[in-house]
């Protein structure tokens, strides 16, 4: 019977430093290879460029890379690795095209299943383990098989504007599949990068000079004219540094337990709630330092060129998993989640929420979420009650919203009190989520009598017939401040 190699059996020659710094050998080998990933992702940019180095090299270096990697932090254990990825490569080689995303879809998850369960079922302790690199690769692979499936089977008018730009006609080579699959940019902790970017990026179309509307090839990195990712990577590295010095010095003592114990459930409910807020935004920080790091590594590569702002300033944002700004400023549900693990918010877009039902893509979206995290009760917790938040939120916006865009004042007013109450619903939600279990979340759901659950509900049933909403087509007619656009309502 497999034990916890199942997981991990990474490396032990870094665990003295580990010792040394009181942290386990796992985190140890993952932050050593993340910090190794970057110089091997500059020498990749300087001497490999498209143009000049052959597609046959720019695709096979990555992999080599990224497979070392995983072997050096993971072991054994990346033969869950292989075989996922081999039976979905299979199963689009060979299945009928109108069912392979669904094959492909099942028989990731499926194994992403197994490994979660047998996760869950046997160990008593979290670190890092082979789970994390399986969930980006199901991500990889799923969606590989969508794009085939719509590029194969669908008309282009079928097709919306991101399937439209993502659809591929045949199953790609083995190597373009190997090299996107593992590729070290992103093996590791990811951010997704859709296939048809990661062979724009491998072929040179991926950035264009300002001069040109389109270029075929990226050719000499030297041109003046071409965008170069360096201030992109500075300013990410910058604060990724940031978020690791406040990531090791202040969260440590603000663990999410540390909410239920008896001394601070004694203090006023508001102190309480502030703290509950500032202790979940600590939780956000380490991943903050986790994306910012691996987005940099990925610009310092040159993969993630987005093309330019309305301001002619280039763009490195194709593949980034987070804003932190737009996280810790937003002013609804929504938008938070959309700065948040932006890459998986594309995904579940991808697989789920454009092909569910109209009435249950919401509940749909993050049900699929919850499971590709895996089976902690904690998770469950998070995103039904997400879920809710997000219809809530949708609900309040659309009776409320054109009553105050007519008026500065008032504006910033209803900005100013949807801060708060996204700061609010955004704590209550995530601590299930963080302390993973059943018991800590719904705890605390109970301490605070469920009363952002029975808000949402309310809002949802009542304020539709106390404050109507507008009649779709008056709502289409508004105008935004920000621009000359008739926005529709939510």
């Amino acid at each position: 019977m497999p034990g916890e190699y199942t997981f991990t059996a990474g490396s032990k020659l870094l665990e003295p430093l580990g010792d040394s710094l009181g942290i386990t050998v796992d985190k140890v080998n993952l932050v050593a290879c993340q910090l190794i990933s970057l110089p091997l992702a500059i020498w990749y940019y300087k001497q490999l460029p498209a143009g000049q180095a052959s597609k046959f090299t720019r695709l096979i270096y990555s992999p080599l890379i990224g497979l070392a990697m995983l072997y050096f932090c993971y072991g054994s254990a990346i033969k869950h690795l292989l075989a996922n990825a081999g039976i979905c490569y299979v199963l689009m080689k060979f299945s009928p095209t109108r069912h392979v995303h669904k094959l492909v879809f099942v028989a990731a998850m499926g194994y992403l299943s197994f490994i979660h369960m047998y996760r869950w079922w046997i160990l008593t302790s979290y670190y890092i383990d082979i789970t994390g690199p399986m969930m980006v690769l199901v991500q990889k692979t799923t969606t590989i098989a969508f794009s085939l499936h719509d590029g194969k089977m669908k008309k282009k008018e079928e097709l919306n504007a991101i399937q439209k730009k993502e659809a591929i006609a045949e199953v790609p080579s083995i190597l373009e599949y190997v090299s996107f699959v593992f590729h070290f940019q992103a093996v590791l902790t990811g951010p997704l990068c859709f296939f048809s970017d990661y062979m724009d990026f491998i072929e040179g179309r991926h950035v264009t000079p300002k001069s040109a509307a389109a270029r075929p090839k990226m050719g000499n990195n030297n041109d003046d004219d071409v965008p170069t990712p360096w201030a992109t990577v500075t300013e990410k590295l910058m604060w990724s540094l940031v978020f690791l010095g406040v990531s090791v010095v202040i969260a440590p003592q603000f663990q999410p337990e540390i909410m239920l114990q008896t001394g601070m459930m004694s203090q006023s409910f508001f102190t309480w709630y502030l703290t509950l807020i500032f202790v979940m935004m600590l939780q956000r920080v380490q991943y903050y330092f986790v994306w910012m790091f691996a987005d940099a590594i990925c610009n310092a590569s040159g993969l993630g060129f987005a093309g330019y702002d309305e301001h002619g300033k280039p763009k490195w944002d194709l593949v980034s998993s987070v804003n932190p700004y737009k996280v810790e400023m937003a002013t609804n549900f929504k938008d938070t989640l959309d700065a948040w693990n932006c890459t998986t918010m594309y995904w579940l877009r991808r697989v789920a929420y454009d092909r569910a039902p109209p009435q249950f893509r919401t509940v749909f979206t993050y049900l699929l979420s919850a499971w590709w995290h895996g089976f902690f009760p904690g998770y469950y917790l998070t995103f039904l009650t997400g879920a809710l938040f997000t219809v809530a939120g949708r609900t309040a916006r659309r009776c409320l919203r054109h009553r105050f865009v007519d008026d500065s004042t008032k504006k910033l007013l209803y900005d100013i009190v949807t801060f708060m109450v996204t700061k609010v619903a955004l704590a209550y939600c995530t601590y299930a989520f963080v302390t993973m279990k059943f018991e800590p979340g719904w705890t605390l759901f109970k301490e605070m009598y469920f009363f952002m659950h029975i808000f949402a509900l309310i809002t949802i049933f009542a304020l539709p017939t106390v404050l109507p909403p507008p009649k779709r087509n008056q709502a289409d007619q508004e105008k935004s401040p920000h621009t000359s656009k008739p926005i529709k309502a939510e």
